[in-house]
């Protein structure tokens, strides 16, 4: 699917192809540099390819690159703290810790209440969740949520909810940075991963991590913020994690059965009526050749989130009301 651009797009599309795209591609190639670290956790023969939003903006045909003023400088700072996420490396102490202390942890579940953090998890991270090409420095995760702001995000799409999205991701970003130098300075070794890309698939991990469960979207709705938020992580030295043994969150699944919404109200109809397994155990929720021509076309579309229940109603008394239906 594609469409004539307008003249300004065009011109939008050709200045971020020249001069946009290949600072990109420069972040990408330096990520790709973890793999030269001693003892870094890398991919596996299982691993998928990265789904990388910028290129796929220069590259399609008919594809609107969603430029303004201000996404543009929400850009450049994710751009930036993804660089120094692997800058930051070599600050790494050279006999990390390996095992979390009682009190560091509390002073980190308060330390990412003052970077904005909506909620944390805890798991391991499987090579074959790690992209192609990629790698982390550490095998253990602390994955972060943050919040979007719903009432915005209930005006999808639109410019003001393509912001809030950029807003945070810029502010993720520079949060799990903020984290990891954190640790740093706790005496263990962390590795940063903000939210744009990101150098593993952060949905199964957050669900590894007890966060939340998939939606028919294929978006993890949460007890935070139902499907309302971005995920970042930091790959920690520290081995002794409290990870979660079971996920508490699959009702939501059997809630999603009886709605649907998502599948019924999203313009291009990208959402599949029964998700595609592959091989690894992924999971495929969206036709990526119908949902990202118009993502690009409607600042970033989100509608998905926008009509989901748990977008507007908590997830409790969600819960608590399905409960009751099944008695």
């Amino acid at each position: 699917m594609s469409q004539e651009l307008s003249f300004i797009n065009r011109v939008k599309k050709v200045f971020f192809n020249k001069f946009a795209l290949p600072r990109v591609k420069r972040v990408y190639t330096l990520e790709d540099s973890v793999n030269d670290l001693e003892d870094s956790f890398a991919f596996s023969d299982e691993s998928v390819a990265r789904f990388d939003i910028p290129i796929e903006f220069g590259r399609r045909e008919g594809v609107e690159v969603p430029l303004t003023r201000t996404t543009i400088k929400h850009i450049l700072t994710c751009m930036k703290n993804m660089k120094r996420a692997v800058f930051d490396l070599k600050k790494n102490p050279k006999n990390p810790k390996k095992q979390f202390e009682k009190k560091d942890l509390e002073e980190l579940e308060e330390f990412v209440k003052t970077v904005n953090v909506s909620g944390i998890g805890f798991t391991k991270v499987p090579r074959k969740l790690i992209f192609e090409s990629k790698a982390v420095a550490y095998e253990n995760a602390i994955l972060l949520v943050m919040n979007m702001d719903n009432e915005i995000i209930g005006t999808s799409p639109s410019k003001k909810s393509l912001k809030n999205i950029w807003y945070t991701y810029d502010k993720l970003s520079v949060a799990s940075n903020k984290i990891a130098r954190f640790l740093r300075k706790k005496g263990y070794g962390a590795h940063a991963s903000p939210p744009l890309g990101g150098l593993a698939l952060y949905p199964k991990l957050a669900h590894n991590a007890g966060i939340g469960e998939f939606g028919y979207s294929g978006i993890l709705i949460t007890p935070i913020n139902g499907p309302t938020c971005r995920l970042a992580a930091v790959y920690v030295s520290a081995e002794n994690l409290p990870m979660k043994e079971e996920n508490e969150h699959s009702w939501v699944r059997d809630y999603c059965e009886q709605c649907r919404r998502c599948i019924k109200e999203c313009p291009p109809g990208a959402i599949y009526e029964t998700p595609i397994k592959k091989e690894a155990g992924r999971v495929t929720h969206i036709d990526n050749e119908k949902c990202f021509p118009y993502f690009g076309n409607n600042y970033g579309c989100t509608v998905c989130i926008k009509v989901c229940p748990f977008n507007n109603t908590d997830y409790y008394k969600l819960k608590e009301k399905f409960e009751k239906q099944k008695t």
